[in-house]
Parts: C-alpha cells; structure tokens; sequence
C-alpha cells in the first residue's frame, strides 16, 4: 500500500532537529512508492518557515526537493471539491480531513505522526502512523 505523506511526517523527513527524523526517513527509504500533494507540501514550507524550525524559504524548498526528487515519490494534484469532506465539528479538521479524503479517493493511506487524526472516525483505515 501507498501513502500520502502528512505534513507532520514531511516534516519529520525534512528536518534532522525532528525527534522523529531517524525513524521516518528510514520508513521513507524503504517504500516503493509515496506521494505528496500541494497541501502537504504547502504545509511543509508554511511550517518549516516558523520559529519551530526558522528555516527560510529557499531551505524549505531544498528540504522539501531533497524528499519528492527521490524516484519513488509521485506528485498528487488536490483534485477533490469541497463537497467530498466528511461533515467536521469544527475549523481545525479541514486540511487533515482534505488529506484523508484525498488519499481515499487515490488509494492510498495517509503516512501521518499525528495520534490525534488517526483516531478520527473519519480519517478510520485511511490515516495511520507507520512509526
């Protein structure tokens, strides 16, 4: 099976400061095959930019270039509507629940480290932490 990297496990790939760094790229390296999508890479460069990692920019695009030029690794355009969301109780689930949904819709797992969103009943079978 396939999976669709989360920003928190692009993240994790990304930045050797990230506690979970060893882990992922070692998983990463022994997939087939993954993929990312503009969300996620969005996402990766939106966070990387922040105190947490003070990247800068042009770091964040190399990081991220470092993880999707490997020949096992697919861009996935954000091809679903709005509509296709499952119903949220609120705001802070959107992206995560795009992400689901568009895993879904390819079939594909979402590679994830957030705990929280796998246990979602909406993201069930489909978002998972492959630590």
């Amino acid at each position: 099976m396939s999976h669709l990297l989360h920003v928190s496990f692009l993240l994790a790939c990304g930045w050797s400061s990230h506690p979970k760094h060893t882990a992922a790229r070692a998983w990463l390296e022994r997939q087939a095959a993954f993929a990312t999508s503009p969300l996620s890479e969005v996402g990766f460069v939106r966070v990387s930019m922040t105190p947490g990692y003070r990247a800068s920019f042009s770091d964040s695009q190399a990081a991220l270039a470092d993880i999707t030029s490997r020949k096992q690794a697919r861009w996935l355009p954000a091809d679903l509507h709005a509509a296709q969301l499952p119903v949220l109780a609120n705001h802070a689930h959107v992206t995560d629940a795009y992400l689901v949904e568009l895993a879904r819709a390819h079939g594909l797992k979402l590679a994830t480290l957030d705990d929280k969103l796998c246990n979602m009943n909406w993201a069930a079978g489909i978002a998972e932490n492959p630590l």
